[in-house]
């Protein structure tokens, strides 16, 4: 028998505002990172872990990390769980202290909070309005080469650069930054943040 947290997730599936791809369940990884976790089936959190390999969302440009990847991030942020990523390098986590979901963004580089628990944001990853949230950090075509990644197929993308405070910057003649180097500079952050 489902548990009624995987029985809500499929509905918020299904009646999901964004597009939205369930990704298998990985048979062994996903109860190992049940126990790994130290949660069950019963909180959204287990549902995801044992019962799909995530999700990608909104034409591939958001990932809410299931299965094993949840245990596989857990590491990368000493004292928060790691609950998502988007294709422009930027990090949602959960904290241990009020179990808000925060965002680290790669414009600002700081955290910031979003005021709702992992349960409420799995939600407004499906339903909510995503298009305001990151329009600042999309450029024209990013649904395709988003779609792309999120079928593996190796494409980089390449989003516009940035200003500090997160707009994009105008002069059509500056070059991109590609996403590994956003990547990177979220790693020195995020080391540089915890010290080490």
């Amino acid at each position: 028998m489902d548990s009624l947290a995987w029985t809500l997730l499929r509905r918020w599936v299904d009646a999901a505002a964004n597009e939205v791809t369930l990704h298998p369940p990985d048979e062994a990884g996903g109860p190992a990172a049940l126990t790994a976790l130290g949660v069950t089936e019963r909180s959204l959190l287990g549902a995801l872990a044992l019962n799909t390999g995530g999700l990608a969302v909104d034409h591939g440009w958001l990932r809410v990390h299931g299965g094993p990847a949840l245990v596989d991030w857990r590491d990368r942020l000493e004292g928060s769980l790691l609950v998502g990523h988007d294709v422009v390098a930027g990090f949602y986590a959960v904290d241990p202290r009020d179990g808000e979901v925060r965002y680290l963004g790669p414009d600002t580089l700081e955290w910031m909070g979003l005021e709702m628990s992992h349960s409420e944001w799995v939600h407004w990853t499906l339903a909510g309005d995503l298009e305001s949230f990151y329009a600042n950090l999309r450029w024209p075509g990013w649904e395709r080469e988003s779609a792309a990644l999120a079928t593996d197929q190796g494409l980089r993308v390449d989003p516009p650069p940035f200003t500090r405070a997160g707009r994009v910057i105008a002069d059509a003649s500056r070059t991109p930054a590609p996403v590994a180097e956003l990547w990177d500079r979220q790693q020195a952050f995020i080391r540089d943040y915890l010290g080490g």
